[in-house]
Parts: C-alpha cells; sequence; structure tokens
C-alpha cells in the first residue's frame, strides 16, 4: 500500500490501542477506515497477522465479517489495518439510541455467533469480542470486526479490558472459543441493557472491579420482557466456568434461532391482490439486516437487533425517495414507482368496486431527456435466499443507481447504490418482491424491466 495523504484522512476515534481514521464517507465509494498502532511490527508478527487476514478473507462473502483490505506500514513504521469504512458501532448505537428491543438484539445476537462459527471452523479466534467491534454498515447490515489476536498480542491493552473480557482472559490472558461466546454473551447483555456484564461502581478502582468480575456472577438483567430461554442463554454465556458455557458458536446461533421463532407461514391470498386482513408487510425499514427499533425497553416495574467483499454494493445509504446527484443536478427520484398500496374499492372514483385481484407493484417509467439516446440496464433474475435477495445488473454505460424495492401491499423504497453493478439485502422470507434499477446520468433517468420473486406480478 502506498503512502497516506494526512490531509485526506479524518480521526473517527481512538481506542485504547489503535487510533482509526476515515478516509472519504461511509457508504460512499472509495470510503475507508484506516486503524493505525502505535508501532511496527517485527517478521514474524507481520507474518501471523497476514495468516490471520487470509482466514478472514476466505470465509465466504456470506459470512457477517468485516475484512482487512490491505496491512500496510506507514512512512514512521507504525503497522495499519486498511478496511470498510462503517457508519457506526453498536457501542454508539446504543449510546445514542437506548438499548434494543428483544427481538432487535436477537437478530443482531444471531449475526454476531453466525460470524465467530464461520471464524471458529476456519481456525480463527476473534479474541476480543465487544460492542466497539460490532459495526453497522451504512445500510443497516452488522458486521463483526477486528479478528486475530496477533495484534492484541502485540499491542496489549493497559484499559478497559475488564468490561467486555471473559474471566480466564483477565486472569490468564487466554484468548479461545471459548473466551469468544463469553464475548458474545457480553455483547448482547449490552444491546439489552446499554451496560457491560460487570459495569463499573461509583468510587471502585479498577483491581476491585477486577477481582469482582473475577469471583462473582453476572447479575441477570433487570428487564421483565426477557423469554426465559434467552434468560439461561446468557447466563450460560457469561458464566465464569468455561466449561459451562454452550459448545460453539454455532450451537448458539441455532439456539438463538430458535428462540427467534420460524418464520410466519405465508397467508393465503389471491393472485397477489392484495394484503390479506390482519397481515403486516415490511415497509422500507425492513428492508436492512437489522434496523433496530426505537422502542424503549419496559421500565424495570412494567409488565411486560466477511470475507473480503469483491464489491461492497451492501455499504450504501439507504432514503425513502432516492436522491441521484447527475452533472450537479439532483434528480429526486422519486421514481414514480406507484405501487398499489390500496384495494380498489377505496381507489378515487371507485368506492364501491368490487374487489379485484392487484399486482405486488406497477412501476412507472421514467422517461430520458428528449433527444437523447437512453442507456439500457438489464436486471438479472433476482437470487432468492430466503431472508436476504442478491441482485445484479448490467448497463450500457456508467451510471448512478438506485434500486427499487416493491414489497406486496406497501408503498415502493429506494435505495442509492451509486456506480456498482450488484446489491444485497434483507427481505421478509413470507412474502413476495418485485425489483427494478433506475439509473442517472446527463441525459436523464433510465430503468430497468421490473424483476419479481416469489411468483410476484410486477408490471414495468
Amino acid at each position: 500500500m502506498g503512502p497516506f495523504d494526512s490531509d485526506d484522512l479524518v480521526l473517527l476515534g481512538t481506542g485504547p490501542v489503535a487510533a482509526v481514521h476515515a478516509g472519504g464517507t461511509a457508504g460512499v465509494r472509495g470510503g475507508f477506515a484506516l486503524k493505525v498502532y502505535p508501532g511496527p511490527l517485527d517478521p514474524r508478527a507481520r507474518s501471523d497477522l497476514e495468516a490471520e487476514v487470509g482466514l478472514l478473507a476466505g470465509l465466504g462473502p456470506q459470512a457477517p465479517v468485516l475484512a482487512v483490505d490491505d496491512v500496510a506500514e506507514l512512512s514512521d513504521g507504525r503497522c495499519a489495518l486498511r478496511m470498510e469504512l462503517c457508519a457506526r458501532s453498536l457501542s454508539e448505537l446504543v449510546g445514542t439510541s437506548g438499548p434494543f428491543p428483544v427481538a432487535d438484539a436477537l437478530a443482531l445476537g444471531s449475526v454476531v455467533a453466525t460470524a465467530l462459527a464461520a471464524a471458529h471452523s476456519a481456525g480463527l479466534v476473534h479474541g476480543g469480542v465487544s460492542p466497539g467491534n460490532v459495526l453497522f454498515r451504512s445500510s443497516g447490515e452488522p458486521v463483526l470486526a477486528d479478528f486475530g489476536v496477533t495484534l492484541r498480542r502485540e499491542f496489549p491493552s493497559e484499559t478497559g479490558a475488564v468490561a467486555y473480557q471473559a474471566p480466564e482472559t483477565l486472569r490468564l490472558d487466554v484468548r479461545d472459543e471459548r473466551a469468544d461466546l463469553y464475548g458474545l454473551g457480553a455483547v448482547l447483555h449490552f444491546a439489552l441493557s446499554g451496560t457491560p456484564p460487570h459495569p463499573g461502581r461509583p468510587g471502585e478502582s479498577v483491581d476491585e472491579r477486577l477481582l469482582r468480575v473475577l469471583s462473582s456472577d453476572v447479575p441477570p438483567l433487570d428487564r421483565t420482557d426477557l423469554p426465559p430461554g434467552l434468560v439461561r442463554l446468557l447466563a450460560s454465556l457469561l458464566a465464569r466456568n468455561p466449561d459451562a458455557r454452550p459448545p460453539d458458536a454455532a450451537t448458539v446461533a441455532a439456539m438463538i434461532d430458535a428462540l427467534r421463532g420460524p418464520v410466519p407461514a405465508e397467508p393465503e391470498f389471491d393472485d397477489f391482490g392484495g394484503a390479506p386482513a390482519g397481515t403486516s408487510v415490511p415497509g422500507p425499514s425492513d428492508t436492512v439486516t437489522v434496523s433496530p427499533s426505537r422502542q424503549r425497553p419496559p421500565a424495570k416495574a412494567a409488565p411486560r437487533g466477511r470475507n473480503r467483499r469483491a464489491n461492497r454494493t451492501a455499504n450504501r445509504t439507504r432514503t425513502p425517495h432516492a436522491a441521484v446527484a447527475v452533472g450537479g443536478v439532483v434528480v429526486l427520484a422519486t421514481l414514480a414507482v406507484a405501487l398499489l398500496v390500496l384495494q380498489p374499492d377505496r381507489l378515487p372514483g371507485h368506492e364501491k368496486a368490487e374487489p379485484a385481484p392487484v399486482p405486488v407493484a406497477v412501476f412507472t417509467p421514467t422517461r430520458s431527456a428528449p433527444g437523447t439516446a437512453p442507456a439500457r440496464i438489464e436486471l438479472d433474475d433476482p437470487v432468492d435466499r430466503g431472508d436476504y435477495v442478491e441482485l445484479s445488473w448490467r448497463s450500457s454505460e456508467p451510471l448512478d443507481f438506485a434500486v427499487e424495492i416493491a414489497a406486496l401491499g406497501k408503498r415502493s423504497d429506494a435505495i442509492v447504490v451509486g456506480e456498482v453493478s450488484g446489491y444485497r439485502l434483507r427481505v421478509d422470507p413470507s412474502r413476495p418482491y418485485c425489483f427494478r434499477i433506475q439509473g442517472a446520468s446527463d441525459a436523464g433517468v433510465v430503468e430497468s424491466e421490473a424483476k419479481p420473486i416469489r411468483n410476484a406480478t410486477c408490471h414495468g
């Protein structure tokens, strides 16, 4: 990696060991984070680090981990890691918005457990799972970052270690799969409470807190909406004895998925003729992996949220209406995606009409500027993976793209993705969808043919 111009980097924050700088903007093409450590690595440590980076890169695109794009040596010899720039961390999200509802915490826990299971199966230990390295892309997709023990060994932290580390790590510096499970439990505890498992007490010294962590069990969370199974899972993950924890991360992921419950059965409806009574359909806010709602947990006395990706398209800005900058002009692409969310008997002038089938989406084309040859966009058939969909497309010329998503019974959503040729997004496994790609250039805005999944009917 070549030298960095300090004028192009912005300091995001300084931790107990490393400083993180930003180059560009999260969600914008070319944006990156540079994590700078306080000194150089010797050849052995450099080799160990590169081996860990290689294992991380080999996990495959489905693993929700943040890959390291490059290991750099700065001009003054300091070690630095370059990686994708994410929007914020779990620490920041909970700090500004409060603890998660149970459903969102379980969804987040499933992601972290899945990331650890993939890494452990490849022989890679995280070594320091905490809310600070659970990151969110600007799309809302969570990923687990900062894998590996080499840098933790070379640059040990003097402060802040008590909050989320396992007792055996604090006592003997043991960093293994079972210690990672304690970190997973600590992350879940923080997501649900806003505090670490053993929060500091007024006037308590670091040594006193350390002794308390080593000698006492984690108190149960003071929330009345936690399912008994989740209470038991937290207690086992945060057990002082590593042997009392679950056997592995894959088991924890399965346990969390069981707590989340089965996917609801698809309701009966005729030819996608509107949403059946009593059902709800995910709207735009449900298209990201974890988009924690801003409900607060109940009051205490009340009854009772990777591998190196060849294409980092998930890190893009979501907006209800796409705003695409073209030649210095902002094109407000409400995209004229007229989703028919009303039943025919509610449409103006048809108040008493008999019900009729309603398609999932009707897309109204947006035309290119007069006198110009429109670009062409070809959207491939969407790849339905159950709870997410993979989209890919081609265009006859460079364009700024937006993805349109339409679900039965809801208005469409538009996500600006920039100059990319693919996108992956979360969907409700039980709902039909339509997708379309719009592209903007100086000549205007053009669109692809709409493509369905799950036998949806799309027009446009």
